[in-house]
């Protein structure tokens, strides 16, 4: 093979490689909706190891949906403690899941890897509501400094009726239960740390029908009183 061949030949693989990505990307963009999808405010959370749609539910806790909603949209600025500055974009983005337990549920929304520094943005325990974490498939706000995040989540495998009362169910899953169940049991560290992190290339908000707006987020200060509730036995209720 001569040099104009040889080049010819890298042209051609480059080529190759280039059009599968870039279909890829045109798919992403141009995503549509499984059918059957009832009227509502929808969450794509698209994995490495598989897509995961969620249904939201802004009725029953409109600030936590609220958070996550502008986090994924990046349209909440933040404020990243590790760099020292303001950030402001999809937040969730390249992120890692931190936390798996096989058959049960796996947690996310660190942006290192970790449960650790999260930006220290918070909502009520919105816990009430018809749709609890009695069953599998839920999408949950996890907890920083004992309060409720308004970042990290959990999605569960299995039906965990021992955090209803402590935590808020924003939405269940309608699509990807199966990449749900793959997630959870990946390989972990004795702490649940997952040894080679399944990584969430990024959520998107999507509407079907002609639902209300989602609600803006609000900033949220617990009182005191508040704090020391957060910080009681609804701490070890997470596996």
């Amino acid at each position: 093979m001569n040099r104009r061949q040889f080049v010819g030949w890298i042209a051609l693989t480059v080529v190759i490689i280039t059009i599968p990505l870039t279909l890829a990307e045109e798919i992403d963009d141009a995503f549509t909706p499984p059918e059957g999808l009832s009227e509502g405010w929808y969450a794509r959370i698209e994995t490495r190891m598989g897509r995961i749609i969620v249904r939201l539910l802004p009725e029953q806790a409109p600030q936590s949906v609220a958070h996550f909603a502008a986090m994924a949209e990046g349209r909440l600025e933040w404020f990243d403690r590790v760099a020292g500055e303001s950030k402001k974009g999809p937040y969730y983005d390249g992120n890692k899941v931190h936390k798996a337990v096989a058959g049960h549920m796996f947690e996310a929304g660190g942006p290192q890897g970790t449960d650790q520094g999260s930006p220290e943005l918070f909502v009520p325990l919105e816990n009430k509501g018809p749709v609890t974490f009695n069953g599998p498939g839920r999408l949950g706000m996890g907890k920083q400094f004992g309060l409720i995040s308004g970042v990290q989540f959990f999605v569960t495998a299995a039906a965990l009726p021992q955090l209803v009362a402590y935590y808020p169910c924003i939405g269940i899953v309608v699509s990807g239960q199966d990449v749900v169940m793959r997630i959870t049991q990946v390989k972990t560290h004795r702490n649940g740390q997952p040894i080679e992190p399944p990584v969430i290339e990024r959520i998107r908000i999507f509407a079907v029908g002609g639902p209300a707006p989602l609600p803006e987020p609000v900033p949220y200060r617990p009182k005191r009183k508040e704090v020391e509730v957060y910080r009681g036995p609804g701490e070890s209720h997470l596996p």
